[in-house]
């Protein structure tokens, strides 16, 4: 018989909290397969004192995972823990910050790493809804409602794509919005609906890329900018960047990508190591290969 109740799952019936050591905490989202499973493996392999949370969509798939990495890793058998995550689940997200704040009290470092794109040429309104409420919307979601669980002098890690440029938008009254010094979420969050609404009319040739995926990456990395800058986030001194592995040969990417999983791991661990101090030149910034890279 399946679970059916995470919440019954991971906090009643497993006694995490009896297990958990005083190192960091480390969330890794979309931890089960590709780039998400590569961090996982590698956080284990290095032992750096990390506690490592988890964070599944299926729980049969993640618990065959934790209990291979526990094998293969002994030392780290009592420092892996799982989550039931599905972000583009508003529900599911309540129920996983619920779940951490009762079983950690707060982590250290949230890494947001799930995903999903479309495979072949369609496009058309569901396409950009589902992407964007994945990549976009649910990543936005988890993101402020885990701020408040994340230690002082801790880290927002995004998992982004280099596809995320502001290339992708055609119209030079969007493009001023997006870029002006003072942009806002509220600008972003208008900007992601007229895209969406633009499709669904099918009047989106002269404004937008057809490239749901690209956009929904480009609109996560202008808010992580944004994010950055926060009071609430400066005074506590948690350091947010976004990151793109490059293109990687996962089963979202395809079998043709050049990077290993193992290469693409390389810069969102640079991020997760960096010093616990805001650097005015990097926070908010969109790192690729380890570098700070403009998305215009």
């Amino acid at each position: 018989m399946g679970i059916t109740n995470r919440w019954d799952c991971f906090v009643c019936k497993v006694s995490y909290r009896k297990m958990i050591s005083s190192g960091k905490k480390i969330i890794v989202t979309g931890s089960n397969r590709g780039i998400g499973h590569g961090l996982v493996k590698k956080l284990c392999a290095d032992n750096k004192g990390y506690d490592v949370i988890m964070a599944v969509r299926n729980l049969e798939s993640g618990q065959k995972i934790l209990n291979e990495f526990k094998q293969a890793y002994p030392s780290m058998k009592d420092k892996l823990f799982l989550g039931q995550l599905d972000v583009s689940n508003p529900e599911s997200i309540d129920s996983f910050t619920k779940w951490v704040s009762t079983t950690f009290g707060k982590v250290d470092i949230l890494l947001n790493n799930a995903a999903m794109a479309w495979k072949g040429d369609a496009f058309n309104e569901e396409v950009v809804r589902t992407t964007f409420q994945t990549n976009f919307y649910g990543t936005v979601e988890l993101t402020e409602k885990m701020l408040p669980l994340i230690n002082d002098n801790g880290k927002v890690v995004t998992i982004t794509s280099f596809t995320g440029k502001l290339g992708k938008v055609k119209s030079p009254e969007i493009l001023r919005k997006l870029k002006a010094d003072d942009l806002t979420a509220d600008t972003i969050f208008d900007c992601a609906k007229e895209f969406y609404n633009d499709v669904k009319a099918g009047n989106y040739a002269d404004k937008w890329a057809k490239h749901a995926y690209g956009l929904s990456k480009l609109f996560l990395n202008l808010w992580i900018r944004v994010l950055a800058k926060r009071p609430e986030v400066l005074s506590r001194n948690i350091q947010v960047y976004a990151c793109c592995p490059g293109w990687v040969r996962t089963d979202m990417a395809g079998p043709n990508a050049p990077r290993s999983i193992e290469e693409g791991i390389v810069c969102p661990l640079y991020l997760v190591e960096l010093p616990n101090e805001v650097k005015r030149d990097f926070q908010g910034q969109f790192f690729s290969d380890c570098r700070v890279t403009s998305i215009n």
